[in-house]
């Protein structure tokens, strides 16, 4: 069952919110499903002065509004909803994130310092919403952007990166994308005490079972143009430099050494920082 948020958008209005909002539009189109549009608003205090608090509800509702028309006029069989209350934007996105298919957020909001790498509302989301969530970033230079480039998925055959491996194939169908689908063996990984298992055969098991992965997912999507590499060196360094020119980067929310309570890897963490494209991370479902 389709759940009724759709594809969920949180929008300030911002540039960044901005970028945020034509992707969830985008990704609602290709899915076939509504798009709601969150803004939440707080009661501020510009030096000892309070806003009235129907001034800035009557604000919101003006900004939220001006979003629904222009995402409207952009694509006009697009569902488009809204959702305008006050409160804090980061616990609402992750309540309402529940009940939505995918949650957008944009790297940097208003009254973000424009040098921060990523802004607290999107961390928080990224981190604590269940699902699948994408951050989208400011990109630059010609084959960026949701219309160009290859997706890519970083795997290491956790749980999460399973769930990951899914989501990019169907990124790569709905937007008749190429996917490169990448496996990085850190350089130190080894295996005491086994009997019959050294180093090179425990790289050549990753190395099958990674392909075995791939394959499966390659039945179900038989027109997929893959490229699978596998290689060996550090996992952040390596999946940052394969998202030069690429469209999106699809990462799991915890890898193979990730915690069961944390809720984002370092892996996972570093991507959405530095990645120089949008980025989806995924959760799986929690048994």
């Amino acid at each position: 069952m389709t759940r009724r948020h759709g594809v969920l958008v949180g929008y300030d209005g911002s540039e960044g919110g901005d970028l945020a909002l034509d992707w969830a539009a985008e990704e609602a189109v290709l899915r076939g499903l509504p798009l709601t549009i969150s803004h939440v608003w707080q009661i501020v205090y510009p030096g000892l002065v309070m806003l009235p608090v129907t001034t800035l509800s009557d604000a919101a509702e003006s900004i939220t509004r001006t979003a629904v028309e222009r995402i409207s006029g952009v694509h006009p069989g697009l569902e488009v909803r809204s959702i305008v209350e006050s409160g804090s934007p980061a616990y609402s996105l992750i309540e309402h994130a529940r009940d939505a298919e995918l949650t957008v957020v944009g790297s940097e909001g208003a009254g973000t310092v424009r040098k921060a790498l990523i802004g607290s509302v999107s961390a928080q989301v990224t981190s604590h919403a269940p699902g699948v969530v994408t951050v989208v970033r400011r990109t630059t230079g010609e084959g960026t952007g949701p219309h160009s480039g290859r997706i890519v998925v970083g795997v290491d055959g956790s749980p999460a990166a399973e769930e990951a491996l899914r989501v990019a194939f169907e990124e790569a169908h709905l937007r008749r994308a190429g996917l490169t689908v990448l496996c990085v063996c850190p350089e130190d990984a080894s295996v005491r005490d086994t009997p019959f298992i050294d180093d090179d055969v425990l790289r050549e098991l990753a190395r099958e079972r990674f392909e075995r992965s791939v394959e499966s997912w390659q039945v179900k999507y038989a027109e997929a143009r893959v490229e699978k590499i596998f290689l060996e060196g550090d996992p952040v360094t390596e999946l940052i430099t394969a998202t030069e020119g690429a469209r999106l980067l699809v990462v799991g929310s915890r890898g193979v050494a990730g915690l069961r309570g944390v809720l984002l890897g370092s892996v996972s963490n570093a991507a959405v920082r530095h990645a120089l494209c949008p980025v989806t991370v995924v959760h799986p479902a929690e048994g």
